[in-house]
C-alpha cells in the first residue's frame, strides 16, 4: 500500500513538472518568434532590414522557379542631404503597394522594394505611379530596377546584380551624377 503512495505521489509530481516544462517551452517558443520577427525589421523605422531582404530573396526567387513566374527588385537612393527623408517614404510606400510586395532599409540609406509577380514592364508602371511620391520627398533620387530571370536566373546573381547596381546608382548620387553613361541618365531624377 505505502508502495502505491509512493509511486502515485511521484506520478502526480513528473505531471506537475511536465505541465511546467510544456508551459514554459511554449513561452519560449512565443519569445522566439517575437525575437525573429523583430529580427527583421529596423527598430527606428519598422522597415524589414537588408538581412531579412536576402532571406526574402531567395525565397522569392525559388517560389518563381517552381512556379515560373517574375520578381523584380526596385531600389532607391537620396542624395545625403536627404537621408533622412528615406524612411518616411519606405513606411509610405509599405502602405502604397500590394500587400505582397516589401519595402525593406538598406545600408546607407537607400529602399529597396521586392515585386513579387512583376516582370520589369510591371516595375517601370510602379515607378512611373510612384514618382510624385518621390518627388515629395527628395529633390532628386536614383533608382534602380533588376529583374528575375531577364537579369539573372540564380537568387545569389540576381541579389548580388541588384546591389550592385543599387551602390553604382547611389555612388553616382552622393558624387554629384557627373557620371554620363546612359545607363545612369535614366535612372537619376
Amino acid at each position: 500500500m505505502q508502495d502505491t503512495k509512493e509511486l502515485k505521489a511521484a506520478i502526480e509530481d513528473l505531471q506537475a513538472r511536465l505541465e511546467e516544462e510544456s508551459r514554459q517551452r511554449a513561452e519560449l517558443e512565443r519569445r522566439s518568434r517575437v525575437l525573429e520577427k523583430l529580427a527583421h525589421r529596423d527598430p527606428a523605422t519598422g522597415l524589414r532590414t537588408e538581412t531579412y531582404l536576402h532571406a526574402r530573396v531567395r525565397e522569392e526567387i525559388e517560389r518563381a522557379i517552381r512556379y515560373p513566374s517574375a520578381a523584380t527588385l526596385l531600389t532607391f537612393c537620396s542624395p545625403h542631404a536627404e537621408a533622412d527623408n528615406v524612411a518616411d517614404l519606405g513606411v509610405r510606400l509599405t502602405s502604397d503597394l500590394r500587400m505582397t510586395d516589401q519595402v525593406f532599409s538598406l545600408s546607407e540609406g537607400g529602399l529597396a522594394v521586392l515585386l513579387v509577380e512583376t516582370p520589369e514592364e510591371g516595375a517601370h508602371k510602379v515607378l512611373h505611379r510612384l514618382s510624385s511620391d518621390l518627388e515629395q520627398f527628395f529633390e532628386s533620387y536614383g533608382y534602380s530596377i533588376t529583374s528575375f530571370p531577364v537579369d539573372a536566373n540564380l537568387a545569389e546573381d540576381f541579389l548580388n546584380l541588384a546591389l550592385e547596381r543599387h551602390n553604382k546608382v547611389s555612388r553616382q548620387m552622393h558624387a554629384g551624377g557627373n557620371g554620363n553613361t546612359t545607363e545612369t541618365a535614366s535612372t537619376l531624377h
